[in-house]
């Protein structure tokens, strides 16, 4: 996993702050150490409907920002509407908190 403790601390606690108790999972490059670069694709296991998640990914990039994160982070949900996206997650899928 390309995500050093300091920064994967960092992403959690911005999650934890804008999505509550939940659990989240690294997947895409990043789980390849393989692999250099690359942005940061998470997963977060919630129960939200698509708006709701979207006001939640607009506070937990305020949150970043609040932090002086200036990353590239995608944030999806574990169980995405999108199949192929759910295949992804389900793949490479690390939990990381």
């Amino acid at each position: 996993m390309r995500l050093s403790n300091r920064l994967k601390k960092l992403l959690i606690n911005c999650i934890l702050e804008s999505y509550g108790e939940v659990d989240v999972y690294l997947f895409g490059s990043r789980t390849d150490n393989s692999k250099k670069g690359g942005d940061i694709d998470l997963a977060v296991d919630v129960d939200l409907t698509r708006e709701e998640f979207k006001q939640q990914k607009i506070k937990f990039i305020m949150t970043m920002i609040k932090q002086g994160l200036e990353l590239k982070v995608d944030i999806v949900p574990y169980k995405s509407h999108d199949k192929l996206l759910t295949e992804e997650i389900f793949k490479s899928a690390v939990k990381i908190n």
